[in-house]
C-alpha cells in the first residue's frame, strides 16, 4: 500500500543516547504450549498404513527431535448407526415432548469432517470446474458424519450461503448459488483481486521500448515527445492503481480467510478447506499476512486444498512477474537519466513504488500465492487441467484417516520465526505427510500477531512510558449509531525525527506502529498495525527530512470510556527506538441530528479506487488526511482547512446548513455566513471549508463549526496554530 510522505517543516527532536530496556509483554501469551499434527503415512502403493506404533514415528523442529506426548490413529468411516430401540410396553411407549437427544461427547465430534467449500474468484472455465467437482463430490464423498458449510469470498468479504449440513440437497444447491454469484460478480472481483493480466489478455497494460516505459526518446521521435510522455504518464498511474486494486484484492481475500480458520480452532479434529479461485493475488504489503494466514490455520488444525480453476498458467504468470522488474528497472533508469542530465528532479509515485515492484515480482505468481498457502497448511495446489475426483477423494480419506500427533517444543519462544516440522517414520517404504511447520508468534486475546506488532507490544509493555521520538495519534468520532460509533484512527509522525539510512541509491525509512483500544475491563476491544518501509531516491533527502508519514484506518465501537495505547517503532535504529501515547476515549450515545469532530485538513487524496462507506474520511471525491500537530505552516499552501460532516435524522427533508467561526483570545476573527450543504446518498453532510492564511496572523486559534437542521443547532471545535514562516 502506498504512504504518502507531505512535505512540512517538523520541530527538531531530542532522542535519548540510550533505549529503555523493553520489558516482557504483559499482554501477550508469549510461550508455545503445545503443538497438534496430523500426519498421513502411506505406503508405496499408496495406501494408508493403519498399524504404526509410536516408537516408529519421530518429529523434528528445526532438526531438534521432540518428545511425542501423544499418539493416536483416527479410522474414518460413517458414524455408528444407533442401536434398535427395544421393544416398549404401551405404558412405557410415551416420552415427554419437550425431551433433547444428549449432545455428542468429544469423540463423537472428533469423528466428524468439517468442510468448508469457498468459492472465490472464477473466470467461464473455473465455473464449470467448479461445479462439476463439487456435485461429483457431494456424489461421493458426503457421509453421515461429513458436514459441509459453503461460501463465498469476494469484493464484499466472506458471505455464506450454506450454513454447515450433511443434506447433499442443500449443499449441491448451494454450490449452484455460490458460483453463479461469484462469476456474475467477476469483472468486480478480478479487478480488485487479480493483476491486469488476469482480467483480460487483450488489455495492454504496460508500453515499453529500449529505453523502458518513460525512457527519453531519440532526436528520431522529438516531435511525438509530448504524445509520448503523456502515454508514459498514463502508464505510470496505471502501475499506481494497479498496486492499490491488488493491495485491496489481497486484503480482502486473506483477512476473511483467517477469520474462518480461526473460526474452527474449537472444533475437534482435521478441517478442510476447499478453495476454488483462479489465482491468489499478494502485495508486496501484505506478504506478512499471507504467513499469519497459514499459521493460524496450522494452530486450528485447518488444511486448505486449494483449486486453481484457470489451468496451467505458469507462463502468464512468470511473465507478470517479469513485467514488474522490467518496471522497476526502468524507473530507476529513468531517474538516473534525469539525475545525470540535471533535469526536473520530481519523483513520482512510480518512482516510489519501484522499489517495491521489485521485490512484490517475488510475488506476482498468483498460482504459486495459493501454492504456499496450500502446501503451508499441509494440504495441496490442484490444477483445474487434470481429473480432481481422484486428487479429493485422498484429501478426504487425508482428513477422515490420519494419526494425530502432539509434543511440546524443546524450544518454547514466541520469536516469530519459521519452526520447520520433519515427520520421519522408521518402516520401510512408508512416506509420511504433515504440514511443514508454523510461525512460532504469541497469541492477543486469541489471535496471533504479526511478526512486526512483536516490537511494538513490547514498547506498549514498558514502564515508564517510551518517548524517543515525535509521533501524533487520534481517534476522530463520525457518525453516531444506536449501537456503534464511526471513527476514524489517525496516525502521523515527523520523518526527521525517525533514522534514515541510505542504501545504494535510495533512502529509506521504515516505522511500524499498533494501536490497542481497551475498555474499562482493560480488554482490547480493537487491535490497528501498520508496518510502513519508505524509500525515496538520495536525491530527495532533504525533503524526506520535512516529510510525515501518515496513515488512517476506521473502526466502530459502542458507547463507553476506553483507553487508547499506540506505539511507534522505528525499525531503521540500531536498537530500535519507540515511542508511545496514551489517550482516553469517550463515546456517548447520541441520537437525533449531530456532527462529527472538526479536524484541521493536511491534504486531500485523490481515491484511487471505489469510495467506501466504511471510511469516513472519504468525501465527495476525495481522501481527507488529518493534521494531528494542528501546526499550519505558512509555506504548506495558501489556505487552512478544516472537514467536518453533519448528520440529520434521515430522510432529510430540509436544507443542512453550515457556518465557522474563527475566535482567537476570546474575540471573533471571522465569520462565515450560513450556507445550504447538500447531503449524500447515506444523508451526510460534509464540509471542506478553507481560511486564506493571509487573513490570520500568526498565533492560535479556536475555529468553531456549527450546522443546523429544523431550527436545531449543533457545534464542535478545534484548535490551531499558524505558524510565523516567511
Amino acid at each position: 500500500m502506498r504512504y504518502l510522505i507531505c512535505l512540512l517543516l517538523a520541530f527538531p527532536l531530542t532522542v535519548p543516547a540510550q533505549a529503555p530496556e523493553l520489558a516482557p509483554e504483559a499482554n501477550l501469551r508469549t510461550t508455545v504450549s503445545e503443538v497438534l499434527l496430523d500426519v498421513v503415512v502411506r505406503d508405496k502403493k499408496g495406501h494408508i498404513i493403519r498399524d504404526l506404533r509410536p516408537a516408529e514415528v519421530q518429529v523434528f523442529e528445526d532438526g531438534a527431535p521432540q518428545k511425542l506426548r501423544h499418539f493416536e490413529f483416527f479410522e474414518g468411516g460413517p458414524s455408528p448407526q444407533p442401536a434398535p430401540a427395544p421393544a416398549t410396553s404401551p405404558s412405557t411407549a410415551a416420552a415427554p415432548a419437550n425431551s433433547t437427544p444428549p449432545p455428542p461427547n468429544v469423540q463423537e465430534l472428533r469423528d466428524i469432517s468439517v468442510i468448508s467449500v469457498v468459492v472465490a474468484n472464477l473466470d467461464p472455465r473455473g465455473r464449470k470446474l467448479t461445479l462439476d467437482t463439487m456435485h461429483d463430490f457431494v456424489k461421493n464423498e458426503v457421509r453421515p458424519n461429513t458436514y459441509v458449510g459453503v461460501f463465498t469470498l469476494g469484493v464484499e468479504g466472506l458471505r455464506r450461503v450454506q450454513m454447515y449440513t450433511n443434506d447433499p440437497e442443500k449443499i449441491a444447491a448451494a454450490m449452484d448459488e455460490a458460483v453463479n454469484r461469484v462469476f456474475l460478480a467477476r469483472p468486480k472481483i478480478a479487478a480488485k483481486g487479480a493483476s491486469r493480466n488476469d482480467v483480460d489478455q487483450d488489455d495492454t497494460v504496460a508500453v515499453q521500448d529500449s529505453n523502458g516505459p518513460t525512457g527519453a526518446p531519440s532526436q528520431a521521435n522529438a516531435a511525438q515527445s509530448g504524445i509520448q510522455a503523456t502515454i508514459d504518464r498514463l502508464m505510470e498511474a496505471q502501475w499506481v492503481v494497479e498496486s492499490f486494486d491488488v493491495y485491496q484484492g489481497s486484503i480482502r481475500y486473506l483477512l476473511p480467510l483467517r477469520t474462518l480458520v480461526q473460526a474452527q480452532a474449537e472444533i475437534p479434529g482435521r478441517k478442510v478447506v476447499l478453495l476454488f479461485s483462479a489465482g491468489l493475488a499478494v502485495h508486496w504489503d501484505t506478504a506478512e499476512l499471507i504467513k499469519n494466514v497459514i499459521s493460524t490455520a496450522n494452530r486450528s488444525n485447518v488444511t486448505v486444498y486449494a483449486v486453481d480453476t484457470r489451468g496451467f498458467t505458469q507462463q502468464s504468470d512468470m511473465d507478470n512477474s517479469r513485467r514488474m522488474l522490467a518496471a522497476a528497472a526502468a524507473a530507476s533508469r529513468r531517474q538516473m537519466l534525469s539525475q545525470a542530465n540535471g533535469g526536473d528532479q520530481t519523483v513520482t509515485p512510480y518512482e516510489v513504488m519501484a522499489p517495491n515492484m521489485a521485490e512484490g515480482s517475488i510475488h506476482a505468481n498468483t498460482r504459486s500465492n495459493l501454492a504456499e498457502l496450500a502446501e503451508g497448511t499441509g494440504g495441496a495446489l490442484l490444477t483445474a487441467s487434470l481429473d480432481l475426483r481422484d486428487p479429493l477423494r485422498r484429501a478426504m480419506e487425508d482428513a477422515r484417516t490420519h494419526y494425530e500427533l502432539s509434543y511440546s517444543p524443546t524450544n518454547p519462544a514466541t520469536d516469530g520465526s519459521f519452526r520447520k516440522i520433519e515427520v520421519k517414520v522408521s518402516r520401510p517404504g512408508a512416506s509420511a505427510f504433515a504440514r511443514s511447520g508454523y510461525y512460532a508468534l504469541p497469541v492477543l486475546n486469541g489471535r496471533q500477531i504479526y511478526p512486526f506488532e512483536m516490537a511494538t507490544m513490547k514498547a506498549i509493555n514498558t514502564r515508564p512510558l517510551l518517548k524517543q521520538f515525535d509521533f501524533y495519534a487520534a481517534t476522530l468520532q463520525f457518525r453516531p449509531g444506536a449501537d456503534r460509533t464511526q471513527l476514524a484512527f489517525v496516525f502521523e509522525v515527523p520523518s526527521r525525527g525517525l533514522t534514515i539510512t541510505k542504501d545504494k541509491q535510495w533512502t529509506k525509512i521504515h516505522v511500524c506502529a499498533t494501536a490497542l483500544v481497551k475498555n474499562e475491563q482493560g480488554q482490547i476491544v480493537e487491535k490497528i498495525s501498520r508496518d510502513i518501509p519508505y524509500e525515496v531516491p538520495v536525491a530527495k533527502t532533504p525533503e524526506l527530512q520535512q516529510g510525515t508519514v501518515s496513515f488512517t484506518a476506521p473502526l466502530q465501537l459502542p458507547p463507553g470510556r476506553y483507553t487508547l495505547e499506540t506505539a511507534a517503532v522505528d525499525r531503521e535504529a540500531e536498537n530500535l527506538k519507540a515511542s508511545v501515547r496514551r489517550s482516553t476515549l469517550v463515546i456517548g450515545q447520541a441520537s437525533g441530528f449531530s456532527m462529527s469532530d472538526v479536524a484541521v485538513v493536511r491534504r486531500v487524496d485523490a481515491m484511487d479506487g471505489p469510495p467506501s462507506d466504511s471510511d469516513p474520511l472519504q468525501a465527495r471525491g476525495g481522501k481527507v488526511v488529518p493534521e494531528l500537530s494542528d501546526s499550519v505552516s505558512r509555506e504548506s499552501g495558501g489556505q487552512v482547512q478544516f472537514y467536518a460532516v453533519g448528520y440529520p435524522p434521515t430522510p432529510v427533508d430540509a436544507p443542512v446548513e453550515v457556518s465557522m467561526e474563527i475566535w482567537r483570545d476570546g474575540q471573533l476573527i471571522l465569520q462565515t455566513p450560513a450556507r445550504a450543504v447538500p447531503p449524500d446518498a447515506n444523508g451526510a453532510a460534509s464540509i471542506l471549508a478553507g481560511i486564506p492564511l493571509e487573513k490570520l496572523p500568526s498565533g492560535q486559534y479556536d475555529a468553531q463549526v456549527s450546522f443546523q437542521y429544523k431550527g436545531q443547532k449543533v457545534t464542535k471545535a478545534t484548535t490551531f496554530t499558524v505558524g510565523s514562516g516567511s
